[in-house]
């Protein structure tokens, strides 16, 4: 079976294996003088080399939800550089929560409860799928793995408003991304701001918003490498009493008031005002003596918005987040396990755009290391990252060109995924995986590798072949099943060629090959039903590189 041949190399791959992506050109934003040596310009028109299949797939595993037919074309036409340039221009794609699922009882209402979740999850795969703006859409994920809040507790309209913050702030500043998650009720609600009273602190945001957004709990060279004492131990960032005087700094934000009417909806599902940011309207409640953070001081008298913008000024300037801050980018777009002198480079345009995060975004993307691969087997040794769950999820879906995400085919309402690994559903706000997980037995960083467990493996083993039985359900979502149709009827080897252009950006290994063939010959009966021959193709090539893990 081409299924237990296929799972069996890649079990043994996934291990070791890194998924690699790709990227493209610098940005410069108005003003900014930014050094981009080391970065390089992209392929497309004029005097830049021409852009094959290949290389405008790879680019668009990094800066997109996975390639999409046109999208490859557009890549290849105007090329990396260009549309990234033109990505940075699209409209802000949002969630739109209607009024009715804002504010409502969702205790004793559970039915509007339900719809409310379902929109937010829908909303979120769709958006994935189909967005114009996918660059964007790619790096609001990528930040809310490591900005996060969780719909585990924030419930479904906050979990959108805080996802429009994100795809609101991708490509601004990061001191202004800071802020606005800062006044974020969504996060005012997860990490519990909102109880921080000058009388009675609350450390949870102020501790998270050092250690996880900002600055990190060691000292770090520009290189993104730990700086170390002279006995050898890392050097800690910050201390407790930090910890203490940030938490004094943010006191005194709290969710803005709701209209009297909704005040008196018991067990408001709007109970945070989600759609407005929070307000320190009571001055009691914050703190204006002076404060002391990671070394700098803030002057007394300041009200809880001025302290908030002095807060934001000191990590900013932190020596830590340039290389912070870059390091996770990079790891959530190209490579888990980037070279020191990557880092370096992504860490001075992070520094001399003072966190402009299209001008980081694009040197992430445009980077020497990250094009490198764009030649296939030119790819520096162990660049790439492991393909997680969602990532894979929605590159099969734009490999069908799908308009939405294709619903269940038990509940029609609802988004099909399978795995625990969802937009803002994270077990806590360490995330889905540590980005400083190392692949066992080497010293290889490989974070994206704690999803993939037999569990994982035991769902993609099925779940394509069986959704897929009837192709109505790829049809609901306006999926190009049509081209895999007329590829089945042509021949296995149109069938084969089809799945390698889409999926194995038009290099399928041999091996991979001839494995796929031997199960289409196993799977002859499924000719009457082509989608579900579709959805074993799809099932086997989940299971192998470069559609689960790839340099």
């Amino acid at each position: 079976m081409v299924l237990n041949r296929l799972c069996k190399s890649t079990l043994l791959a996934a291990s070791a294996a890194l998924v690699a992506c790709g990227g493209a050109g610098e940005q410069q934003p108005p003003g900014a003088q930014v050094n981009l040596a080391g970065q390089v310009g992209a392929g497309g028109s004029g005097s830049n080399p021409v852009v094959t299949h290949y290389a405008a797939s790879r680019f668009l595993e990094q800066a997109s939800m996975g390639p999409e037919p046109s999208s490859v074309a557009r890549v290849r036409s105007i090329g990396m550089s260009g549309w990234i340039d033109e990505q940075l221009k699209k409209p802000v794609s949002r969630i739109t929560t209607p009024s009715d699922l804002m504010s409502f009882d969702q205790v004793s209402d559970r039915p509007r409860s339900d719809r409310a979740s379902t929109l937010h999850t829908n909303a979120l795969f769709d958006m994935a799928v189909s967005a114009d703006d996918q660059l964007r859409y790619r790096v609001a994920w990528v930040l809310s793995n490591f900005l996060v809040t969780s719909t585990r507790k924030v419930n479904a309209y906050g979990g959108s408003e805080y996802w429009n913050t994100l795809m609101g702030g991708a490509f601004g500043s990061y001191a202004d991304l800071l802020k606005a998650i800062t006044v974020s009720p969504a996060m005012g609600n997860y990490l519990d701001n909102n109880q921080n009273r000058r009388t009675s602190l609350n450390e949870n945001y102020g501790r998270e918003l050092m250690q996880l957004f900002s600055v990190g709990m060691v000292m770090l060279n520009p290189d993104g490498t730990v700086k170390r004492d002279a006995a050898g131990k890392p050097i800690e960032t910050y201390n407790q009493q930090d910890v203490i005087e940030i938490t004094r700094a943010l006191t005194g934000w709290e969710f803005a008031p709701l209209p009297e009417a909704e005040r008196a909806i018991r067990n408001n599902h709007n109970f945070a005002n989600f759609g407005m940011q929070m307000v320190a309207q009571n001055a009691f409640n914050h703190d204006t003596a002076a404060k002391m953070v990671l070394g700098k001081s803030i002057a007394a008298g300041g009200d809880a918005k001025k302290d908030l913008d002095a807060v934001v000024e000191i990590l900013l300037a932190h020596p830590n987040t340039a290389p912070f801050v870059s390091m996770r980018l990079i790891q959530g777009l190209t490579t888990s396990d980037p070279s020191p002198a990557y880092v370096r480079r992504v860490t001075t345009v992070f520094e001399q755009t003072r966190g402009n995060l299209a001008a980081v975004v694009k040197a992430v993307l445009t980077d020497t290391e990250a094009r490198a691969g764009d030649v296939p087997g030119k790819a520096a040794q162990n660049f790439g990252r492991i393909r997680e769950p969602y990532l894979l999820h929605t590159m099969v879906l734009r490999g069908m060109s799908c308009r939405l995400a294709p619903r269940g085919r038990n509940n029609p309402t609802q988004v099909e995924f399978w795995s625990d690994q969802r937009p803002l559903q994270a077990d806590s706000v360490f995330n889905f995986y540590p980005p400083n997980h190392r692949a066992p037995g080497s010293n290889l960083l490989a974070p994206e590798q704690k999803t993939l467990d037999s569990r994982e493996f035991s769902r993609r083993l099925g779940r394509y072949h069986w959704q897929w039985h009837e192709g109505s359900i790829l049809e609901a979502a306006g999926c190009d099943v049509e081209t895999f149709k007329k590829a089945i009827a042509k021949s296995d080897d149109a069938l084969l060629d089809l799945m390698s252009e889409r999926y194995f950006r038009g290099a399928m290994s041999a091996t991979v090959r001839t494995g796929l063939k031997d199960g289409i010959a196993g799977q002859s009966w499924n000719r009457d039903t082509p989608t579900q021959l579709m959805g074993f193709m799809v099932q086997a090539a989940t299971m192998t590189p470069p559609m689960g893990a790839v340099k």
